[in-house]
Protein backbone atom coordinates (compact mmCIF):
# COMPACT_ATOMS: atom_id res chain seq x y z
CA UNK A 1 0.00 0.00 0.00
CA UNK A 2 1.22 3.50 -0.77
CA UNK A 3 0.20 7.15 -0.60
CA UNK A 4 0.63 9.38 -3.63
CA UNK A 5 0.41 13.13 -2.99
CA UNK A 6 -1.97 14.91 -5.37
CA UNK A 7 -0.96 18.45 -6.30
CA UNK A 8 -3.11 19.14 -9.35
CA UNK A 9 -6.56 18.49 -10.75
CA UNK A 10 -4.69 17.15 -13.78
CA UNK A 11 -3.29 14.27 -11.72
CA UNK A 12 -4.54 10.90 -12.95
CA UNK A 13 -6.14 10.13 -9.56
CA UNK A 14 -7.86 13.49 -9.02
CA UNK A 15 -11.16 12.56 -10.67
CA UNK A 16 -11.35 9.33 -8.65
CA UNK A 17 -10.66 11.23 -5.44
CA UNK A 18 -13.29 13.85 -6.30
CA UNK A 19 -15.90 11.18 -7.07
CA UNK A 20 -15.24 9.31 -3.80
CA UNK A 21 -15.12 12.61 -1.88
CA UNK A 22 -18.60 13.48 -3.16
CA UNK A 23 -19.96 9.99 -2.46
CA UNK A 24 -18.46 9.57 1.01
CA UNK A 25 -19.15 13.01 2.50
CA UNK A 26 -22.39 15.00 2.56
CA UNK A 27 -22.24 18.41 0.94
CA UNK A 28 -22.20 20.12 4.34
CA UNK A 29 -19.06 18.18 5.36
CA UNK A 30 -16.86 19.01 2.40
CA UNK A 31 -15.45 21.85 0.36
CA UNK A 32 -17.17 22.82 -2.86
CA UNK A 33 -15.54 21.16 -5.87
CA UNK A 34 -13.99 24.49 -6.89
CA UNK A 35 -12.63 25.14 -3.39
CA UNK A 36 -11.29 21.59 -3.11
CA UNK A 37 -9.47 21.95 -6.43
CA UNK A 38 -8.07 25.35 -5.36
CA UNK A 39 -6.88 23.92 -2.06
CA UNK A 40 -5.02 21.08 -3.77
CA UNK A 41 -3.45 23.40 -6.32
CA UNK A 42 -2.72 26.26 -3.90
CA UNK A 43 0.62 24.86 -2.89
CA UNK A 44 -0.20 25.44 0.79
CA UNK A 45 2.68 23.63 2.38
CA UNK A 46 0.63 22.26 5.28
CA UNK A 47 -2.30 20.68 3.33
CA UNK A 48 -1.88 17.26 1.75
CA UNK A 49 -4.24 15.30 -0.46
CA UNK A 50 -3.11 11.69 -0.90
CA UNK A 51 -4.44 8.95 -3.12
CA UNK A 52 -4.27 5.55 -1.41
CA UNK A 53 -3.07 2.83 -3.79
CA UNK A 54 -3.05 -0.92 -3.32
CA UNK A 55 -0.96 -2.82 -5.87
CA UNK A 56 -1.05 0.31 -8.04
CA UNK A 57 -4.85 0.62 -7.97
CA UNK A 58 -6.75 3.52 -6.41
CA UNK A 59 -8.62 2.38 -3.29
CA UNK A 60 -9.16 5.62 -1.37
CA UNK A 61 -7.84 8.98 -0.26
CA UNK A 62 -6.65 10.79 2.84
CA UNK A 63 -6.56 14.60 3.22
CA UNK A 64 -4.77 16.18 6.15
CA UNK A 65 -3.23 19.36 7.50
CA UNK A 66 0.07 19.40 9.36
CA UNK A 67 0.16 22.17 11.95
CA UNK A 68 2.92 23.01 14.41
CA UNK A 69 1.61 20.85 17.25
CA UNK A 70 -0.82 18.38 15.67
CA UNK A 71 -2.10 16.81 12.45
CA UNK A 72 -5.72 17.35 11.47
CA UNK A 73 -7.09 14.51 9.35
CA UNK A 74 -9.82 16.28 7.38
CA UNK A 75 -11.17 13.53 5.11
CA UNK A 76 -10.50 9.81 4.76
CA UNK A 77 -12.46 7.38 2.60
CA UNK A 78 -12.02 3.93 1.10
CA UNK A 79 -13.80 2.80 -2.08
CA UNK A 80 -16.97 0.91 -1.21
CA UNK A 81 -16.00 -2.05 -3.41
CA UNK A 82 -12.93 -2.82 -1.28
CA UNK A 83 -14.30 -2.02 2.19
CA UNK A 84 -14.23 -4.88 4.68
CA UNK A 85 -10.73 -5.96 3.65
CA UNK A 86 -8.96 -4.11 6.48
CA UNK A 87 -7.62 -1.49 4.04
CA UNK A 88 -8.89 1.37 6.22
CA UNK A 89 -7.19 -0.18 9.24
CA UNK A 90 -3.91 -0.55 7.32
CA UNK A 91 -4.11 3.07 6.13
CA UNK A 92 -4.70 4.36 9.67
CA UNK A 93 -1.77 2.28 10.96
CA UNK A 94 0.47 3.65 8.19
CA UNK A 95 -0.55 7.19 9.09
CA UNK A 96 0.05 6.54 12.78
CA UNK A 97 3.46 4.98 12.14
CA UNK A 98 4.68 8.01 10.20
CA UNK A 99 2.97 10.78 12.17
CA UNK A 100 5.30 12.63 14.48
CA UNK A 101 2.50 14.67 16.05
CA UNK A 102 -0.84 13.88 17.67
CA UNK A 103 -3.60 13.07 15.16
CA UNK A 104 -6.98 14.82 15.51
CA UNK A 105 -10.07 14.27 13.36
CA UNK A 106 -13.83 14.80 13.33
CA UNK A 107 -16.48 12.08 13.44
CA UNK A 108 -20.24 12.30 13.30
CA UNK A 109 -22.25 11.67 16.45
CA UNK A 110 -23.17 8.00 16.98
CA UNK A 111 -26.82 8.64 16.08
CA UNK A 112 -26.95 6.09 13.25
CA UNK A 113 -25.64 2.56 12.99
CA UNK A 114 -22.99 3.49 10.40
CA UNK A 115 -21.77 6.43 12.50
CA UNK A 116 -21.56 4.23 15.60
CA UNK A 117 -19.66 1.58 13.61
CA UNK A 118 -17.23 4.21 12.33
CA UNK A 119 -16.52 5.41 15.87
CA UNK A 120 -16.04 1.80 17.01
CA UNK A 121 -13.58 1.26 14.13
CA UNK A 122 -11.46 4.16 15.41
CA UNK A 123 -11.81 2.97 19.04
CA UNK A 124 -10.43 -0.45 18.05
CA UNK A 125 -7.40 1.33 16.60
CA UNK A 126 -6.80 3.16 19.89
CA UNK A 127 -8.41 6.54 19.18
CA UNK A 128 -10.51 8.25 21.83
CA UNK A 129 -13.42 10.68 21.66
CA UNK A 130 -12.60 14.10 23.08
CA UNK A 131 -15.26 14.65 25.79
CA UNK A 132 -15.88 18.31 24.89
CA UNK A 133 -18.74 19.54 22.71
CA UNK A 134 -17.49 20.43 19.23
CA UNK A 135 -19.28 22.24 16.43
CA UNK A 136 -18.01 21.91 12.87
CA UNK A 137 -18.31 25.30 11.15
CA UNK A 138 -19.89 25.37 7.68
CA UNK A 139 -17.54 24.90 4.74
CA UNK A 140 -19.26 27.66 2.78
CA UNK A 141 -21.91 30.38 3.07
CA UNK A 142 -24.73 27.95 2.21
CA UNK A 143 -23.71 25.45 4.87
CA UNK A 144 -24.64 25.16 8.51
CA UNK A 145 -22.75 24.30 11.70
CA UNK A 146 -22.93 20.64 12.67
CA UNK A 147 -22.29 19.00 16.05
CA UNK A 148 -19.51 16.42 15.75
CA UNK A 149 -16.98 14.74 18.00
CA UNK A 150 -13.24 15.15 17.80
CA UNK A 151 -11.19 11.96 18.13
CA UNK A 152 -7.48 11.63 18.75
CA UNK A 153 -4.61 9.30 19.50
CA UNK A 154 -3.44 11.62 22.31
CA UNK A 155 -6.35 12.64 24.53
CA UNK A 156 -4.19 14.31 27.18
CA UNK A 157 -2.60 16.60 24.57
CA UNK A 158 -5.98 17.56 23.10
CA UNK A 159 -7.54 18.25 26.49
CA UNK A 160 -4.56 20.42 27.48
CA UNK A 161 -4.62 22.31 24.16
CA UNK A 162 -8.29 22.16 23.15
CA UNK A 163 -8.89 25.87 22.47
CA UNK A 164 -5.65 26.16 20.47
CA UNK A 165 -6.56 23.08 18.40
CA UNK A 166 -10.13 24.24 17.77
CA UNK A 167 -9.00 27.76 16.83
CA UNK A 168 -6.32 26.39 14.48
CA UNK A 169 -8.83 24.11 12.72
CA UNK A 170 -11.49 26.82 12.49
CA UNK A 171 -9.06 29.41 11.10
CA UNK A 172 -7.19 27.23 8.59
CA UNK A 173 -9.69 24.59 7.47
CA UNK A 174 -12.98 26.49 7.73
CA UNK A 175 -11.59 30.02 7.33
CA UNK A 176 -13.42 31.26 10.43
CA UNK A 177 -11.86 34.46 11.70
Amino acid sequence: MEFIQIKSSEDKFFDKILKLYQEAFPENQRHTNADFKKLIESGKNNFYCNAVLLNGFFVGFFNHWIFDKFIFAEHFAIEEAVRGNKIGEKVMKMIESTAELPLVFEVELPDTEINARRIEFYHRLGYEIVPIEYLQPPYNKNGYPQPLHLMTDNLEFVLDNYEFIKTTIYKNVYRVK
